[in-house]
């Protein structure tokens, strides 16, 4: 079976080939009859239609729905959202399969004391938040760095500040605090809630304020277009179907805000953490279904 993810250069989509590869080496290969849907927001009309899909801990929320039908299989889903979107049964729901990842990655770390941060993948396009965190002193965490640093770091952290989901869901795995963040509209809440139900821990996200630099990754063309665009709606003239232009940049106007929200946050922002021994049934669960998954397929692999 081929490993089906979302295959950009993101921390949380970069854990499945290595939680994969590590538990089912028998299992995966490149013969894509059937697909495994790993971990990730993946359950959705983008999976292929022919193949079987065999779901293992992934969840709804991107794009439109999928039609599911006899070749889909569910071995398990993210949370009981994803359940009761697709009308699983809710034992279908068991949490987000990173969990696994402290049956891979479990040489001791040591602990820096560390402060981290990091964004949604999405919000690297908007602004540099690296200049934001060095002046609060936390450490900022590229979600697009190596995986192996940034796991390291995560694990040897105090504190977790997470635009990420993954960055949350792998500092819960390894048992270190972590406080949930919205920085732009980008991020979808359900996901999060999604996973945050399957732990039995609540989600409120604290919002810092969006930070816009955009303006830096565009070409000569593109930056006098989005210059003129802002002027003439700033002076009235606009049409509804004209493209908008992205948002002005500001970060001098708001760089005190988000430091000092940054700052306070590191200081005082109340964390989360699962209970331990749910997390530990959740992790049974997990290798459980791991095991029923090598037993399905074990002629097969042979």
């Amino acid at each position: 079976m081929k490993l089906y993810y979302y295959r950009g250069n993101n921390f949380g989509d970069k854990l499945n080939p290595v939680i994969w590869d590590a538990l089912i080496p028998e299992l995966v290969d490149e013969d894509d009859s059937t697909l495994l849907v790993g971990m990730g927001t993946l359950i959705n009309s983008r999976v292929p239609a022919e193949p079987q899909k065999l779901v293992f801990g992934s969840g709804v929320g991107y794009n439109k729905a999928a039609q599911v039908d006899d070749k889909w299989k569910f071995y398990c889903v993210r949370g009981p959202l994803t359940a009761a979107a697709l009308g699983l049964d809710k034992q279908v729901a068991i949490t987000d399969p990173a969990l696994l990842l402290t049956r891979v990655v479990n040489q001791p770390v040591a602990p820096t004391g560390e402060v981290v941060f990091m964004p949604h993948h999405s919000s690297m396009l908007n602004a540099d938040w690296a200049p934001f965190c060095a002046k609060a002193g936390i450490t900022f965490l590229d979600p697009e760095a190596d995986m192996h640093e940034v796991l390291t770091k995560i694990r040897g952290a105090k504190l977790v500040i997470a635009e990420a989901m993954h960055a949350a869901i792998v500092a819960d795995a390894y048992r270190v605090p972590w406080i949930p963040v919205q920085c732009y509209e980008h991020i979808l809440g359900f996901k999060w809630e999604d996973w945050c139900q399957s732990m039995s821990v609540p989600y409120r996200a604290q919002t810092l304020p969006s930070v816009w630099d955009i303006d830096k990754t565009l070409g000569p063309r593109d930056r006098l277009a989005a210059n003129v665009k802002r002027g003439l709606r700033g002076v009235g003239i606009w049409k509804g179907d004209w493209t908008p232009p992205p948002p002005a940049k500001n970060v001098r106007q708001v760089e005190d805000a988000v430091v000092g929200a940054l700052s306070k946050l590191a200081g005082s922002g109340e964390s989360y953490l699962s209970d331990e021994r749910l997390q530990g049934v959740a992790l049974e669960r997990l290798l459980a279904k791991i095991d029923q998954l090598k037993r399905d397929y074990a002629v097969v692999a042979a």
